[in-house]
């Protein structure tokens, strides 16, 4: 319950975070935009498991944007997406999830297409141990549930790490150009 509790708050507070910044109407489209596109791409390619561009999406707004920014796309993503792929506690730590890959992008270096393509192969992996403790909830705590979570889900995580990846690189060029189209000030 714990768990949950911390993640609820964590969510609330960026929400919050995200709500107190000014944001430009063009800016609003933006993440509308890439947002939608995200939840597309992720049903798109859902009966692939791990194998979709949302979460390369993320982290590309995360990076070139900002990791609240970044956030609330994988919030908004996550949300919408489980009207159509099914809800539950897990959802929360998928958000999590989210919200810790993107943290990371405050690195320097972030918005370099080679750095973040291969952050995108690491950040596969953090995303499924962090939200597979959506699952641990259901059972007894045991550091065995926990390593058992953590090793069942690695070939999963390796696709989504490569898939990131590859959409990354993919999807770099393309996506500064319409960040660019958004704001003159960005992009470059």
């Amino acid at each position: 319950m714990e768990l949950i509790l911390s993640a609820v708050v964590v969510i609330i507070l960026l929400v919050l975070r995200f709500e107190s910044r000014p944001v430009s109407e063009p800016m609003l489209r933006f993440v509308a935009l890439v947002t939608a596109a995200a939840i597309a791409g992720r049903l798109v390619f859902s009966s692939i498991p791990n194998v979709q561009p949302a979460t390369a999406l993320v982290l590309l707004v995360a990076a070139c944007v900002s990791p609240v920014v970044g956030t609330i796309v994988g919030l908004l993503l996550v949300v919408l997406t489980s009207l159509f792929l099914g809800s539950g506690p897990f959802v929360l730590f998928q958000i999590m999830a989210y919200a810790a890959i993107c943290l990371v992008c405050l690195l320097p270096g972030m918005q370099l297409r080679w750095i973040l393509s291969l952050y995108g192969l690491v950040a596969g992996f953090f995303y499924g141990w962090i939200s597979n403790l959506g699952f641990l909830i259901f059972t007894d705590f045991s550091r065995e549930a926990f390593w058992t979570l953590l090793l069942s889900g690695g070939v999963f995580d390796l696709m989504h790490g490569i898939s990131n990846l590859v959409f990354i690189w993919l999807l770099h060029p393309i996506f500064l150009r319409i960040l660019h189209s958004f704001d003159g000030n960005q992009g470059t």
